[in-house]
């Protein structure tokens, strides 16, 4: 699990994410969020499921359910243009 982030901003990403399972259980968002809860379940939270880089805390604050390093997404992104 990402050593950047702390036990306190953890749980609180982990409720967060447990909410959209919750109140959205048939959407992409809850997919998301699912997916992200089992990765902190198996210790590869904050880690790049491309890469493996880690990505960066404040990346993860402002989307917990993130998967891919800025890197990796910018890639991403550009394939999906294409």
């Amino acid at each position: 699990m990402s050593e950047s982030l702390s036990a306190q901003q953890l749980l609180r990403i982990r409720s967060k994410l447990e909410t959209v399972v919750a109140e959205q259980p048939d959407s992409r968002a809850a997919e998301s969020a699912s997916a992200a809860l089992q990765r902190m379940r198996s210790g590869e939270y904050g880690y790049c499921i491309e890469c493996g880089d880690e990505i960066s805390a404040a990346r993860l604050a402002a989307k917990p359910d993130v998967a891919l390093c800025v890197d990796c997404q910018a890639l991403k992104d550009e394939e999906e243009d294409a």
